[in-house]
């Protein structure tokens, strides 16, 4: 049986693409954001506490500034993102009745065992008032050596710092396949991963999508980073709401099961499969 026992997670870290955030690269969309404030809220309403990390301020910017060219240097990324992350923010705010709260952070902020324990109280007082904290990177004052990267592996570093139980990826991607499904069309999804091995890694690939900082290989190091720390992990599509299963106790992608998480819970309904 594809099943889990979604009553179990009560501390879960969203991560958003900007593929969901903003589709066609250059500005927000109601589309696939409205859904997923709509799941957000039926878990808060169910007690589970959710911290949201988004992409989208690079592409939400890119109409205010129209830069002529596709290859963007650092300098004019981090412009983009200045101006779009108040469009993000506040294109999640028109979703919910209650406040939401921005949280920029590197990855010195995270590296930092001052500033992370500074952050990690801010998250906790902002859930404990029921106010959603939405994360991203402060892509505006980042530089190179110091930035994540992506928010794939943002949001992994986010669960590990608030001890979340579960970290949901959502893109415009199933989960994890045997090989790559866009070449492929028999490849097969993977539905349950219990060990993050050489094999497993190697089936990264690539992003498909050009707004996409990361790809498949990235959603992986997060879920290894998770693994570590004790988090199970879900990759899954956002663009079909495919996550709006967990409320049938469906498997809606890839599960990533931390040892921590085997070790306590031996639920017969869940059979981990390597390719």
């Amino acid at each position: 049986m594809n099943s889990i026992d979604f009553a179990q997670y009560n501390n879960i870290v969203i991560k958003v693409g900007s593929a969901l955030v903003a589709p066609d690269g250059h500005s927000c969309s109601t589309q696939f954001c409205l859904p997923l404030a709509n799941f957000i809220k039926k878990c808060q309403q169910s007690a589970k506490k959710v911290t949201l990390v988004s992409s989208g301020a690079v592409a939400a910017g890119f109409n205010t500034l129209k830069p002529d060219h596709e290859h963007l240097s650092l300098d004019e990324k981090q412009a983009l993102a200045a101006i779009g992350q108040s469009k993000v923010i506040n294109h999640w705010q028109r979703f919910f009745d209650e406040s939401v709260a921005q949280v920029l952070l590197t990855a010195a902020d995270i590296q930092s065992s001052h500033r992370s324990a500074n952050a990690k109280r801010t998250l906790i007082t902002l859930q404990q008032y029921g106010v959603l904290p939405i994360i991203n990177e402060n892509d505006t004052v980042a530089v190179d050596e110091l930035k994540f990267g992506d928010n794939d592996r943002l949001a992994a570093q986010v669960a590990t710092l608030i001890e979340a139980d579960l970290l949901l990826i959502c893109s415009d991607v199933d989960g994890l396949f045997n090989d790559n499904p866009h070449t492929n069309s028999n490849a097969q999804l993977i539905p349950f991963i219990d060990e993050m091995t050489d094999d497993i890694m190697q089936l990264g690939q690539a992003s498909h999508n050009p707004q996409a900082t990361g790809g498949m290989l990235t959603k992986l190091l997060a879920a290894q980073i998770a693994h570590d720390s004790g988090t199970d992990t879900i990759i899954c599509n956002g663009k079909t709401e495919a996550y709006s299963r967990l409320f049938q106790q469906q498997n809606p992608g890839t599960l990533i099961r931390s040892h921590k998480r085997l070790q306590t819970n031996s639920s017969p309904s869940i059979r981990i499969t390597n390719p």
